[in-house]
């Protein structure tokens, strides 16, 4: 009797197994960080997006879904936007921006989120510009944060944003918020936590400096009445 066939289909569907196994551990990992930016602030619930690169694949939260409740909220699409697929029409709308980083990037992992500082920032500083962090610690993980342009899931954000994380580790949409990269998911939550970070101490330092100047211009025109 040829067992040969037997084992082969065994083989087969153990592996079917461990795929379904490790995909399930992947999809929990992204539902936890989902969560931990929520809880850090570094996006409301119902915005910002997540994903993990599995392969030629993605797994990604679906559009408008919470991040601090993602169970069953997360698909896998293809990387290859020649190769779209039926699930696309639920991916989140950054889907496209995710595929491009993907694709020009060495990044495995994209967080997307929309904390205060950061955004506020990046609408006083602008696209093109690059926004260079006060404290020690930012300066030595970020070294710099580019500001892009380009809207909502847009082709020119796309562009923008992957072409800028080539050579950093997060930039800023005008106006809208973070994408930060990683090798692994806990080093883009590292990353996207720090930019806000970044953007919080610049934020202050900013504001303590033009207090002080018109401190100083009130307290000279002070001197010269009295004069």
């Amino acid at each position: 009797m040829n067992r040969m066939p037997f084992t082969f289909i065994l083989i087969k569907q153990l592996l079917m197994i461990y795929r379904d196994i490790e995909k399930r551990k992947e999809m929990q990992e992204l539902i936890k960080y989902g969560k931990k930016m929520v809880d850090a602030g570094l996006v409301h619930s119902h915005f910002g997006n997540i994903s993990k690169r599995v392969g030629d694949h993605m797994l990604i939260s679906t559009t408008g879904s919470m991040l601090d409740e993602l169970e069953g909220q997360i698909i896998s699409v293809p990387i290859d936007p020649a190769t779209p697929d039926e699930l696309d029409v639920i991916a989140s709308s950054e889907v496209n921006v995710h595929r491009a980083i993907y694709k020009h990037t060495s990044a495995l992992a994209i967080l997307h989120g929309h904390s205060k500082y950061a955004v506020a920032l990046s609408m006083l500083y602008g696209p093109h510009e690059q926004i260079v962090p006060e404290d020690s610690e930012s300066i030595y993980l970020l070294h710099e944060i580019p500001v892009v342009s380009g809207g909502i899931g847009s082709d020119e954000l796309a562009s923008n944003a992957a072409s800028a994380l080539r050579d950093h580790k997060a930039v800023i949409a005008h106006g809208h918020g973070t994408f930060a990269r990683g090798a692994t998911v806990d080093e883009a939550f590292v990353i996207l936590s720090s930019v806000e970070h970044a953007c919080k101490v610049k934020y202050l330092v900013d504001m303590a400096q033009t207090q002080n100047r018109i401190d100083s211009s009130e307290l000279n025109s002070k001197l010269y009445r009295v004069k």
